[in-house]
This record gives structure tokens, C-alpha cells and sequence, in this order.
């Protein structure tokens, strides 16, 4: 086989970083065993949390670390989430089995790999070659043997190979993968990203292939002295974008991407060799989750709303969300001749006895009044004249907050729920991205239909 482009990619800067970073670990070995506990606990964590979260697993990280760490099942959470997150774990064993026995893996583990990740059988909605509804039987270890191709955002479909193909496939992959690893020239990050892409383009099993194709490239790493990569929920959908760039043959973004994920875990471990705090600055969310956990175990209600939980809220959840997604509008600014953004804020008025209206422009964002007893909070986008001269037209889009009794709850800039908190809770940085993803969308989604409207 010809690995000319293979052998390329492994002659670029970033990758003499990669060894350079592999390198200050590597002559600090042997490493004191606490150290390595620690820093493979966390990245270890994270793997389990993230890769499953990526598919769609329920569990958040503090219920993920509670299950794993004290068996402590979480209230409300399916089944299903909790297996999925034991069976990843169980496979994470079965991976260090093999790079202890220090062997090549085979189709057969990757079976084993399949079979331990899903842990047991299950029934999942489909549809027939005609569209029709059905279900399917999704079976531990055994290759596809109806298609499982997708629909794509735009609507398009996604093919992978057929199950027909699949088998001989599989067989072309562990080839390619078993002559590439002898070559010397081919950095093994390479190989890794690479065998993680083409495996999810054959997509070998009715369902768990994501999980599995992430599980085999730390395979192919940590069997060459590299710690795992950790795919960030919060980053699916670029690390989603990257794959179908290798799709059409634009390999080397997504390489890149891995690479770089890689040098995460790495410095990790060096910071975790140099006696530095691990922890990342998302850690403190993971912190305040699994908090939120063992309250809820034990609490059903900490505060009601008041005063002071009202503008608490507000100043600490609201205005910090508000200032993201400001930050964000500013990038549509100069489409408009005019632009306003503004926040208000109803109150009831105890001495006039009716509700109050106050307004605050984004420049004052942060000068909100406390102690008063706030009913809503509406976050107002008005941009005025767009500069077309065909076209001119206006958006106006706003989210809101709503107080009530012993909640409050966040609607986005289409006025879907995205959230009920207790008073107690936070805004969740899932839940924030929600919010400025919907503004993102919704101002974009108005442009395109007022420039394809008709001229006034």
C-alpha cells in the first residue's frame, strides 16, 4: 500500500509538538502512582461522560462520576443511560486488558469491544426501504444486516457501506491498519484519527459505532504510550462537521482536530507531573452538578422566590447570559442601519400596586436595581433597516425569563422552554448554548426569508 500521504501529514509542526509534550512525560517516567491515578481517574471520567453524552446518554457528568465512583444510581434517569455508561466503562477495562497484553487487536475484539459497550440487547425505531415505521433488534457483536444510513441536517442521506459490503470492509480496514502500524514514517496520531474515520464510514454495527470508533483511536494511541483523547460534548457538532469533511477527502482537518485533543490529555499529565491543579475551568460546573445531585437526593426546595432570589438570579444567570449573547449580536451589527438591544424587567409595585415596568440598555447591562420582587425578564434584539436597497426590512427577536413561586424557568429566541430551574440551580453551560444558538439561528433563518421575499 502507498502511505505517501499518510507519511505527509506526519511531517507537520504540530505533531513535533505532540512528541515534544510526549517526551516531557515520558522522561519523568517512572511516574508516582498517585499522579497517574489521578490524571487517568479524570481523563477517564471525562471519556465515559462525553463520548456517551455525544449519542444522546441522559446522565450528566456529576451523575456519571456518582455512578461510577459510589454506584449511586441517578432518580429519573433511564435505565439504558446508566448500562450504556457501565458498559463503557467495562469496555475501557477490556482496552487496557489488551494493551497490557501487549498484542494486535482483532476483528474479534472489536466484536467483544461492541458487545461489552451495549451490554445487553434492544429494540430501536426504524423505518423499511420505503419509509415506512418499523423497529429493529439491535445485537451485541454482530455486524449490520439491514442499512443504517441517516438523514443529514439538510435532508440529505448519509451511505454507509451496505451490509453486504461490510464484512469484506472490515477485513480492508484491520489490512490497511495492520501494514500502517510497520510504517515507520506514519506518526501513530495519523493512524489513529484515520482508523477512527474510516471505521465510521463502513459503520459496522446497527447502532454503538460512535462510541466504538472513539474507543478503538484511544486503542491505537494508549497502545503507543499516549493517553486517550476526549471528545467534548459541548464540541459535537465540529467534530461532526470534521468527519464529513473526511468524507469527501479533506482528511487532515479532522486529523488536526484530534491531534490537538490529544495535546489537551497531554498537558493534563503534565500538569498533573508538576503537582498543578488537573481541573479545567468547565471542571467547576461538573463540581457544582454533582452537588446538585446529593441535593436532590435529599431536598426538593431550598428558596422560594423573593426579593432576593429574583435579582440573585438575575444578576448571576441572567445578566452573564445576556452579555454572551450580546456579544454574538454585535457580529450582525453592520448589516443594520440601526440597532437596539435592551432587557426588561416587570416588577410589582407595592406602593403604587400594579406592575412596573424597567428598561435597561445593553451598555448598562449590569445596572439592574436588586431587591425587588421581579416577575419577568425579556432580553430584547431589535435591528432596524437592513442595508439592502431592494430589501430593507426589520427583526426584532427576544427570549425571556419567567419567576414563579418556586422556579424559574428560561424560554429561547423562539419561545421554547429550554429550562426549569429551582432557585438553587444554575444555568447549565448546555442550556446557555441553547439560548445563543437559537438567537444564531433565528436572525439567520430571518435574513434568508425577508431577502427571498418578494420586493416590496
Amino acid at each position: 500500500m502507498d502511505f505517501k500521504l499518510e507519511t505527509e501529514f506526519s511531517k507537520t509542526d504540530i505533531l513535533k509538538q505532540v512528541d515534544a509534550l510526549k517526551r516531557q512525560i515520558d522522561d519523568a517516567r517512572p511516574l508516582p502512582k498517585d499522579v497517574e491515578e489521578r490524571v487517568m481517574q479524570k481523563l477517564r471520567l471525562e471519556w465515559n461522560y462525553n463520548s456517551n453524552a455525544i449519542e444522546g446518554n441522559k446522565l450528566n457528568y456529576g451523575e456519571t462520576t456518582a455512578l461510577l465512583m459510589h454506584g449511586i444510581t441517578a432518580k429519573g434517569k433511564p435505565l439504558k443511560d446508566h448500562l450504556d455508561i457501565q458498559g463503557h466503562n467495562d469496555a475501557i477495562n477490556f482496552l487496557q486488558a489488551i494493551i497490557k497484553e501487549d498484542r494486535p487487536f482483532t476483528e474479534i475484539d472489536i466484536r467483544q469491544l461492541h458487545e461489552t459497550i451495549l451490554v445487553e440487547s434492544y429494540t430501536v425505531k426504524a423505518q423499511t426501504d420505503d419509509g415506512k415505521s418499523t423497529t429493529k433488534q439491535i445485537k451485541l457483536g454482530v455486524y449490520k444486516t439491514s442499512p443504517n444510513h441517516v438523514k443529514t441536517i439538510t435532508g440529505e442521506t448519509h451511505y454507509y457501506a451496505t451490509p453486504e459490503e461490510t464484512p469484506a470492509k472490515m477485513q480492508e480496514l484491520m489490512i490497511w491498519y495492520t501494514q500502517i502500524s510497520k510504517d515507520k514514517d506514519v506518526h501513530p496520531v495519523v493512524i489513529a484519527a484515520l482508523f477512527h474515520h474510516k471505521f465510521v464510514e463502513i459503520h459496522p454495527f446497527d447502532d454503538g459505532n460512535g462510541r466504538l470508533a472513539r474507543m478503538l483511536m484511544n486503542l491505537i494511541l494508549m497502545k503507543n504510550g499516549y493517553p486517550p483523547t476526549i471528545i467534548k460534548m459541548e464540541d459535537r457538532q465540529n467534530y461532526y462537521s470534521l468527519l464529513s469533511r473526511a468524507d469527501v477527502g479533506d482528511s487532515w482537518p479532522f486529523i488536526e482536530y484530534i491531534i490537538r485533543r490529544l495535546m489537551d490529555s497531554l498537558r493534563i499529565y503534565i500538569r498533573g507531573i508538576n503537582g498543578e491543579d488537573i481541573d479545567e475551568d468547565e471542571d467547576i460546573d461538573k463540581e457544582i452538578a454533582l452537588f446538585k445531585l446529593d441535593i436532590k437526593n435529599t431536598v426538593d426546595l431550598v428558596f422560594k422566590k423573593s426579593e432576593e432570589t429574583t435579582s440573585k438570579i438575575i444578576n448571576e444567570e441572567i445578566i452573564p447570559l445576556i452579555q454572551k449573547i450580546l456579544n454574538k449580536a454585535k457580529s450582525f451589527d453592520e448589516l443594520f442601519f440601526t440597532v437596539e438591544k435592551f432587557s426588561t424587567y416587570q416588577y410589582r409595585s407595592e406602593i403604587l400596586n400594579h406592575s412596573k415596568v424597567e428598561i435597561i440598555y445593553d451598555n448598562n447591562v449590569g445596572d439592574v436595581l436588586i431587591n425587588r420582587n421581579y416577575n419577568n425578564v425579556v432580553f430584547h434584539c431589535d435591528f432596524r433597516e437592513f442595508k439592502n436597497s431592494k430589501r430593507t426590512f426589520d427583526i426584532e427577536l427576544n427570549f425571556s425569563v419567567e419567576f414563579e413561586e418556586y422556579k424559574y424557568s428560561v424560554y429561547d429566541f423562539t419561545n421554547e422552554l429550554v429550562t426549569n430551574k429551582y432557585y438553587h440551580e444554575h444555568i447549565s453551560k448546555e442550556e446557555q448554548q441553547k439560548v445563543i444558538k437559537t438567537f444564531v439561528a433565528a436572525i439567520k433563518d430571518k435574513i434568508h426569508q425577508a431577502l427571498k421575499s418578494p420586493e416590496s
